[in-house]
């Protein structure tokens, strides 16, 4: 079941002819903004039988995707999660009972919930929707309605309405879509609203079609989307390390898939990698039964970081930021007092099997910036620029080759003895090229509270 932080809106249509999109004419670049809202609702998400849900203290470092959208004529208000890993689309229906969860179960918690027989535009198809996803079947009707979101209208959109309690929420694809659902990134693109199918991911910020070249610091490494007969397609890429205080976790093991999930708010690698980790940081307990270990506030410097690795391309950050505390207590300054037990928000993947080998969740997605290029198939990363002291500076995402703007290869020359997921087209193996670029920590220390507070 598919639980944690975020996804949001997705068109489902089997066909372009399932989504038409009204816009009005604009002077500036074809891109369309969509800002995020901070979820205070704490809706259970998909896949809150397997994971997430036991978590200790995912209240820190909790980012979410989350965004305002309205779905009906009149229109329904709608909180729906952006979903960077799945491929379906879909809305609870007022009638499931899994709505009754919540005090305010005729709203679904003030997520909203769709009402076919309220809206004068609402067309229910005479076919099924079924999505798998984990081994959780999730089914209901499709429709097409009106769905308006970032100030663009899609005048017929197709959708999923979940009327079978499964604990569900407001769910829409980003990426690749399947035989029945095309991703809101693809129907944009499709409708002439944006050049290409591509879509920038910082902070809370969403923007489909172009790149903000003031978000980001330092160069956009672009890497291949790795693919093979055992893997879903999906925002999926090679990495080639991961370690605490730069010493390397099972090193021999990489490079591992690792897959790109905004619905989930913790990050999953492999038990290898995983009791490496935990030894590194001094944890002895055993991961519990979501893979998290805690561990003595007092046993992690103050100064320790973690590191994640892509060819050319390294982030460094605090390891404070992917600890959680049992007490949701902390110093003036951030810091955890040394009586308390932290948990570690990178955890073994004890669930989760069907994303192979890492799952990177929100924890980490909200400190980078990303640019996934689903024409391309092509995943872009870079530094976040936290201050944000800049005016933006939007380019748009071309249609074609090289529609990124400023972005270069990070792949690194491949190592003898070392294997990872191929890609594709090309099956070129990525591994590391032990490359840094500038870490930055005094600024990424700052990240939790900006990521907050932006678009509330």
């Amino acid at each position: 079941m598919r639980s944690g932080l975020a996804c949001l809106l997705v068109l489902a249509g089997v066909t372009l002819t399932n989504a038409t999109l009204t816009v009005e004419k604009r002077d500036g670049p074809a891109v369309l903004a969509v800002p995020m809202v901070r979820d205070t609702s704490r809706q259970l998400f998909k896949r809150s039988k397997s994971v997430d849900v036991g978590l200790k203290n995912e209240e820190v470092n909790y980012v979410s995707y989350v965004a305002n959208v309205t779905f009906g004529t009149p229109p329904q208000n709608i909180l729906a999660y952006f979903d960077t890993w799945g491929n379906g689309c879909w809305l609870d229906s007022v009638d499931n009972s899994d709505c009754d969860l919540y005090v305010d179960h005729s709203s679904c918690s003030g997520y909203g919930a769709y009402n076919l027989t309220a809206s004068t535009t609402g067309k229910k198809l005479d076919e099924k929707f079924a999505y798998d996803d984990s081994g959780a079947m999730t089914t209901g009707d499709f429709v097409t309605d009106v769905l308006k979101i970032g100030g663009v209208k899609v005048d017929t959109m197709k959708m999923g309405i979940i009327t079978e309690p499964m604990i569900t929420a407001n769910t829409l694809s980003l990426g690749y879509g399947n035989a029945s659902s095309i991703s809101l990134t693809q129907a944009l693109a499709d409708a002439g609203t944006i050049n290409s199918p591509a879509f920038s991911l910082w902070g809370q910020t969403a923007l489909f079609g172009g790149v903000n070249k003031a978000r980001y610091s330092g160069p956009l490494y672009t890497f291949p989307i790795v693919n093979g007969s055992d893997l879903t397609k999906a925002l999926r890429i090679n990495m080639d390390g991961i370690s605490i205080n730069e010493t390397s976790a099972a090193s021999t093991k990489f490079p591992l898939d690792a897959v790109f999930d905004t619905a989930v708010n913790m990050s999953y690698v492999t038990k290898s990698v995983a009791q490496a980790l935990n030894a590194q940081i001094g944890n002895t307990s055993v991961p519990d039964e979501y893979g998290q270990v805690n561990f003595s506030c007092s046993a992690m410097g103050e100064n320790s970081t973690i590191e994640f690795k892509f060819g050319q391309l390294e982030f460094q950050f605090y390891l404070s930021e992917f600890v959680s505390q049992e007490s949701d207590i902390a110093t003036n300054d951030g810091w955890y007092p040394d009586d308390e037990t932290c948990y570690f928000t990178v955890c073994e993947k004890v669930h989760l099997q069907y994303e192979r080998s890492i799952v990177l969740g929100s924890n980490f997605m909200s400190m980078v910036y990303a640019v996934f290029d689903l024409e391309n198939d092509e995943v872009s990363l870079a530094n976040l620029d936290w201050w944000e002291h800049n005016p933006d500076d939007i380019v748009e995402i071309t249609s074609g080759k090289n529609g990124v703007s400023g972005a270069k290869s990070g792949v690194s020359e491949a190592k003898s003895g070392t294997s990872g997921a191929k890609n594709g087209t090309s099956g070129v193996t990525n591994a590391s090229a032990g490359t840094h670029i500038e870490k930055g920590l005094g600024i990424t220390a700052a990240v939790v509270g900006a990521v907050l507070m932006l678009n509330i």
